[in-house]
């Protein structure tokens, strides 16, 4: 039953794919997170633990202020993967589907997929009567979810391919909005450039 309803999302228009899973999602999923930040190297916590909807780039703590009016997504970290609150998250997508894991009290998705070693140590616990797995790649699930994470389900929509060139296109996008003022900035110092072609001009000699 669970593969009937991934095959028939798979078939899905574009708009409907777009309504179910924003392209924003593709970057963020692809996206490593917990670097040091480039912009505050120097200062402590600079881990890149958020992620920007409206720039598509992770950010330190220290830059929040220059994401003040933008959209952003706080990553956690649970047996040494990405996670997301999914009451958080389910404000800005569409998380059905995906299994739900608890921590600390809080409900969290799996942004990427488990590790193996992770599915080593689930399957020496005991399972119930009924094994579910997840469509796309047969992991463990707890319930009768779909998917194991946020990445199985986009890729169980887009696939992989037509995943990683809408990546790479936002990522492009992203780079060339953050580059814009630099760009103006080479060309207005280009045009200096150009203005001081020629002989300069001396007062006459008097």
């Amino acid at each position: 039953m669970k593969k009937t309803v991934g095959i028939k999302r798979l078939h899905a228009s574009k708009s409907e794919k777009y309504a179910v899973v924003p392209p924003w999602v593709i970057v963020m999923y692809k996206t490593m997170f917990f670097r040091n930040c480039m912009v505050h190297p120097n200062t402590k916590k600079n881990e890149q633990d958020r992620f920007c909807i409206d720039c598509l780039c992770s950010f330190c703590s220290h830059c929040i202020p220059a994401h003040t009016r933008h959209k952003h997504v706080k990553i956690r970290r649970y047996v040494y993967s990405d996670v997301i609150n999914r009451h958080d998250l389910c404000k800005l997508f569409n998380c059905s589907g995906i299994q739900t894991y608890h921590t600390n009290k809080t409900k969290v998705l799996f942004l990427k997929q488990r590790n193996h070693h992770q599915q080593q140590q689930q399957q020496q616990q005991p399972i119930n009567s009924k094994d579910y797995s997840c469509i796309i790649c047969d992991r463990n699930l707890q319930d009768n979810s779909l998917y194991c994470s946020i990445a199985c389900k986009v890729v169980a929509i887009f696939g992989d391919r037509h995943t990683e060139q809408m990546s790479n296109n936002h990522i492009k996008y992203n780079k060339v909005i953050n580059g814009a003022i630099k760009r103006e900035d080479l060309m207005e110092q280009n045009r200096k450039r150009r203005r001081r072609k020629g002989l300069p001009l001396r007062a006459p000699i008097s």
